[in-house]
């Protein structure tokens, strides 16, 4: 039978990845925390983490740590379930999603949690081709992802699309685009993207324009909110979600440099077991998802 303050120790030490940090959350000496995780890879016969910065864990701590949530969650349920006076109590969900839609229509998503469900999420941002491995690791019980395939033991749904579009300010479109959006301008006006394989923006511009990678100038900022702001500027042009800059269309001080956009499809992937947290979780998700996304 597993000892589970042995595996909670391995738990936050896969979770946070490192000894120190799981020490300080747990309120032990990082020698505490290393005795617990060594003694129960001693019980299991097989190592548990690698010891390495970041901490990571071996195909065993993954499959405990997996089972670890999952026990947490239900427990969780039980004893919100259980009056104890002490109060309201706040169960805890963790969750992987893509960086553009927290900048954008997953807020409205942990705020019902919130309100409705007393649920603080524990949110990992993530580039949303990269969530399922988040999902699969077992650090989170769901994941928001650009995938659809079938992950075993979890369940997948569609949610919407993100519609994203190329904008600018009205100055830079004239200095950049005096005679319209070309492939010859194209090569010259500056754009801003996510990372140096952003895939959307490189996908964009092959789809429209038959423009690769490495034949536009481009600002490199790895942030949905910077991507805006740089935008905002002057600086660049954006391909970003219709969404995320509607107030900055509609008062006029970005504008849309083209009448091309990219859609985008997102699913929901989630553990398949009983819980009514992830069941709300799901919910909800999908609900706001689909007044909030494009249709598929």
């Amino acid at each position: 039978m597993l000892d589970y303050k042995l595996v909670e120790a391995v738990s936050a030490v896969i979770r946070l990845g490192s000894f120190e940090k799981a020490a300080q959350e747990l309120g032990m000496t990082q020698s505490a925390i290393s005795q617990r995780i060594k003694l129960l890879e001693e019980r299991v016969a097989q190592p548990l983490v690698v010891r390495s910065k970041p901490i990571k864990a071996t195909d065993a701590g993954a499959r405990l740590y997996r089972h670890y949530q999952h026990v947490n969650m239900l427990e969780q349920e039980i004893l919100t379930d259980l009056p104890d006076g002490s109060g309201e109590h706040f169960r805890r969900v963790a969750l992987a999603v893509n960086a553009d839609s927290l900048a954008t229509w997953f807020v409205r998503v942990a705020e019902v949690l919130f309100l409705d469900y007393a649920l603080l999420v524990d949110i990992s941002a993530a580039d949303e081709t990269r969530t399922l491995d988040l999902l699969k690791q077992g650090t989170v019980m769901a994941a928001i992802s650009t995938q659809d395939k079938r992950i075993q033991g979890c369940k997948v749904s569609t949610l919407g699309a993100m519609r994203y579009i190329p904008v600018a300010r009205p100055d830079f479109i004239l200095r950049y685009f005096p005679e319209g959006v070309t492939p010859s301008a194209l090569k010259k006006a500056p754009a801003v993207v996510f990372g140096r394989d952003d895939e959307l923006h490189q996908k964009f511009l092959k789809q429209h324009y038959r423009i690769s990678a490495g034949e536009f100038p481009a600002h490199v900022v790895p942030s949905s909110e910077g991507f805006v702001n740089v935008t905002r500027t002057g600086m660049a042009y954006a391909l970003v979600p219709e969404n995320q800059v509607r107030p900055y269309l509609e008062n006029g001080e970005l504008v849309r440099i083209c009448d091309k956009e990219v859609l985008r499809p997102l699913y929901l992937h989630s553990h398949n077991i009983d819980s009514s947290i992830l069941k709300s979780v799901v919910d909800m998700t999908r609900a706001i998802a689909q007044m909030e996304l494009a249709k598929v």
